[in-house]
């Protein structure tokens, strides 16, 4: 069963508590109270040994909740499971004590949007590829990330070691990004969620501080005149000394800029220097508190608080640096490794609305694609290579009785066509040796566009009610 949307805090938890004692207290904690009276039916099958019992959750405030459950009935519950609901969630619970009537949450599916299998198999962008190879097939799927949360909760109960975890795609992920958030927590000063809207958030924090940090250095420039060459530059120091400006040219040679700026101000205002006016205001319209004050400052008060303020500008300055070193170096890498993420839990999301699709983003041998298994009332599987020369797709199907083999192939490389085709009778032994019969077998030349109809109509509407 699938643990849905398990975030990256509870990795590091499960790490530092993987011991089996540890890990089983850690367990306990996905129990749901109820705090409702409860239907017998429903008290009577759950205590029977009925099974898990289903109920979507209806509505979440708090760690309250409200569960729907197919017979009609409505719970009100508490929720003290460390997992954040959400309405429309579909919850598995066990019976685990009866006074008060506590349930364990043993599933939990969260349906989400996302393109339709075959669609994402045929044309899908793929930004996370799982390396495959025929060998370790089930192993490659298995660390593909898309079962990371199912393996977390056995990690999580001790059956299963923290260096195996450590192996999934999704663990990959989660790791730095949690430390390069816990990084730019400290760096910002501030609190973030720790889950994936936390750190989006977190980053699209340092991503405007860093537009501002990057405007107001700017801006400084052209005030401090470092964005002039030499001649402009000697050029308005000669007009400064033709119109006796000295307290202003000193502080341009002592680089002393409170000073500089007031009397730049000043001659802003008189309208000798009307050029700078317009990085004055825009300073004075800035989102943080310490450059709007220091250049009240330069514009109204006296030396000594024009240098207080300017003190604190700054301390602004240096953070800003530190935050553009930070981004340059890190926060690129934490938006890629958040892309790659959430793609995977986009995938996770397409697994569990269509329910019996397993997608994933594939290479093998130099191509690129996607692999799409299927299971129903036979097994199918869908796949896509790209090559630098053109594609080869291909469907798979067998009744759950096994023993009859469908193969339908489709490349627009008319030589690659005809070199699986004089290899068929290599296929036929392979599947013999495996008691398996080759029903039928089909290479065609098509284009991408054409590929797709071709598998609707080979599949008919089952396949098509699942995409």
């Amino acid at each position: 069963m699938e643990i849905r949307r398990i975030e990256g805090i509870l990795l590091q938890h499960a790490i530092e508590q993987s011991k089996a004692s540890q890990a089983q207290k850690r367990g306990e904690e996905f129990r749901i109270r109820v705090l409702s009276t409860v239907p017998d039916v429903l008290l009577e099958l759950a205590s029977s040994g009925g099974g898990a019992v289903k109920a979507e959750v209806a509505s979440s405030e708090g760690n309250l909740v409200t569960l729907s459950l197919k017979e009609g009935f409505e719970l009100k519950a508490e929720n003290r499971s460390s997992l954040g609901l959400m309405p429309g969630d579909i919850l598995e619970l066990t019976l685990e004590g009866e006074n008060p009537l506590t349930f364990r949450i043993t599933g939990l599916y969260r349906k989400g949007h996302g393109e339709v299998p075959l669609h994402v198999v045929l044309y899908g962008e793929e930004r996370f590829y799982t390396s495959i190879s025929p060998e370790r097939l089930r192993e490659d799927m298995e660390n593909s990330g898309l079962l990371y949360e199912r393996k977390l909760i056995e990690l999580l109960l001790g059956k299963l070691k923290p260096e195996d975890l450590m192996k999934d795609k999704k663990a990959h992920l989660i790791q730095p990004l949690l430390s390069y958030a816990r990084e730019l927590s400290q760096i910002l000063g501030i609190e973030y969620g720790q889950d994936t809207e936390g750190i989006k958030k977190l980053l699209e924090t340092l991503r405007l501080r860093v537009e501002e940090f990057k405007r107001v250095s700017s801006l400084m420039k052209t005030l401090l005149f470092e964005n002039l060459d030499h001649q402009e530059y000697m050029s308005l120091v000669k007009r400064l000394e033709s119109i006796g400006e000295k307290t202003l040219l000193k502080a341009m040679e002592t680089r002393d800029v409170p000073v500089l700026l007031k009397n730049l101000w000043s001659l802003t205002e008189r309208g000798i220097l009307t050029e700078f006016r317009d990085a004055f205001e825009k300073l004075g319209e800035s989102h943080e508190p310490a450059v709007r004050d220091f250049f009240r400052h330069v514009v109204l008060s006296s030396e000594k608080e024009m240098r207080e303020a300017y003190r604190a500008f700054l301390e602004y300055m240096e953070r800003g640096e530190n935050l553009l070193e930070f981004y340059n170096s890190k926060g690129q890498h934490m938006e890629s490794l958040l892309s790659r993420l959430e793609f995977i839990n986009n995938l996770q999301w397409l697994m569990t609305k269509h329910g019996e699709a397993f997608y994933l983003p594939v290479y093998y041998e130099g191509g690129r694609g996607g692999l799409m298994f299927r299971s129903g009332r036979e097994y199918s599987v869908v796949f896509r290579f790209e090559y630098g020369e053109g594609f080869l797709a291909g469907l798979l199907r067998m009744p759950r009785s096994g023993g009859l083999l469908d193969v339908l192939l489709f490349t627009d490389m008319e030589n690659l066509a005809e070199k699986i085709r004089s290899g068929k009778h290599i296929l036929d032994s392979m599947l013999s040796e495996e008691k398996i019969k080759l029903r039928s077998f089909s290479v065609s030349v098509s284009t991408r566009e054409n590929v797709a109809e071709a598998v609707r109509s080979a599949y008919g509407e089952g396949f098509l009610l699942l995409a």
